[in-house]
Formats: C-alpha cells, structure tokens, sequence
C-alpha cells in the first residue's frame, strides 16, 4: 500500500512521496521535513553540551562535537534532497560501467579514510590537549619513584592497565608504567619481571595534582608542553589529511560524472 502525505499548505493528500512540490499549489512538501532534521539537531546540541557541562569536557570538544552534529546533519538533508531529486527526474544513461563501479569504490574508501582521520585524529588530539591543561601551570620537580609493586589489569574489552605503587620522598604514590615500557606485558609474571620490586624510576613528581596524575615518566620535555606538541602536531596532521581526503573525493565525484552521458 503507498504511503500518503498531505500538503502542509492546502491539505492535497500526495501518494507520490518522492514529490518535491504539490502538483495543485506548488508549495515545497520538503520544508517541514527539512526543519524536523534542524530541530533534531539542536536536541542533540543541548543533550551533548549538558552531557559534556557536567562531567568537565573541554569547551574546544563541546564546540567540535556541536560542529560535527552540524555537519552531518546538513550533509544528512543534502543527500535526502538529492536523493528525491534523483528519483524524481530522469536517470542518465551510463557510458562506462566499469570505470563507474571503480570510482565509486574509490570514493567509498576516500569517505572511510577521511572518516578514519576524522574520529582517531579527534580522540587523539583531545587526549593531548586534556593532559596538557591539567599539566599546565602546576608545579613540579625531578625525582625518584621505588617501585613497591606493580599491577597488570585487563579490561573487559581487552584493554590492558600496567600501573605500580612505590614510594616519593617517602610518601606513597602510584603511577601509570606505559610511558616506561618499551612493549606491554602479557601476565603478571611478565610485568613483575620487567619491572622488579625496589627498580628506581626518574620522574617528575607534581604534589599538586592526584592520583597517578602526581607521577609521570622522567623524559626531555616536560608533561606540559609534550603535550602541547602533540596536540598540535595532531591538529596539524589532522587538517592536512583532511584537505587531501577532501579535495581527492571532489576530484572522484568530478570523474564520476564524466562515466554518464552527457
């Protein structure tokens, strides 16, 4: 049975639901469903931001994240308008199938990659940009942390923790090993070994911060400004992977024109 809409101006009941227009009064039948898309769009701003407010995300990632909810809401009722005007004209005859089929691959896997960038580069540079914050401005010295014991947790998703408890200027402190180990471990027995009861490790200790965050590897530059680099070596990298992705799928969707008669 077709699905029947009505016209929100002059109530024509519409069994062609790919119509862009009413037939009696030529009003655009896409409007209300466009303003739908937008006020869905705001919901899940508000919900994020409230989200984000209240567990202490960065303002930078509440911005992104408004950014990126944006974004895929506008390319959502672009592809939906498009896909209506589609259906509704005439299809164009295909010239070279083959050639069709391979950039359509290649845009596929363009949209994956520049998807990929998108997500692991985000994770990563607010990773950095999070850290470098928390260590910015806080006070620190050189030091060393006796390892007393050491920890190796596995998550429920296959995440590993290596971790140790030991003492700072005689004071109980924990610290995460990742940044020591040059490879993970597989068990316990295996940390224990790479990482002995009474092995001294140089650190920078920071008697104002908490929990582990207090202890961090000893390395040439200092927690503050290592992050610091990263973030914007990730932005950086980010924004040049993304203009490549970018311009090689508008290149692709040029040449996939090219594979229908004109």
């Amino acid at each position: 049975m077709a699905s029947v809409r009505k016209c929100p101006k002059c109530g024509l009941e519409l069994v062609d639901t790919a119509a862009a227009k009413c037939p009696m009064c030529g009003a655009p039948i896409l409007a209300t469903q466009g303003s739908k898309i937008w006020i869905g769009a705001l919901i899940q701003i508000a919900f994020s931001t409230v989200f984000m407010l209240v567990f202490r995300f960065p303002k930078i990632m509440i911005l992104i994240f408004a950014a990126i909810i944006l974004l895929g809401t506008a390319l959502s009722a672009w592809l939906k308008s498009k896909r209506i005007a589609q259906a509704a004209a005439p299809q164009p005859t295909v010239s070279h199938p083959v050639g069709l089929r391979i950039v359509s691959i290649a845009i596929a896997l363009s949209s994956f990659a520049l998807f990929c960038i998108l997500l692991f580069g985000f994770v990563m540079f607010i990773n950095s940009w999070t850290r470098w914050h928390q260590y910015e401005g806080q006070p620190y010295h050189r030091d060393e942390f006796q390892v007393t014991r050491v920890y190796y947790q596995r998550g429920s998703k296959g995440s590993i923790d290596v971790y140790a408890s030991g003492e700072v200027e005689d004071n109980r402190e924990w610290m995460s090993l990742r940044p020591y180990l040059h490879s993970l471990p597989h068990s316990q027995g295996e940390l224990e070994s790479m990482v002995p009861a009474g092995t001294v490790i140089p650190v920078y200790f920071f008697p104002g911060m908490k929990g582990r965050m207090r202890v961090e590897v000893y390395a040439d530059t200092p927690p503050a400004e290592a992050n610091q680099r990263a973030a914007m070596t990730t932005l950086n990298h980010g924004l040049l992977g993304i203009a490549i992705t970018g311009g090689l799928i508008f290149f692709l969707i040029l040449l996939r024109r090219m594979c229908f008669a004109q």
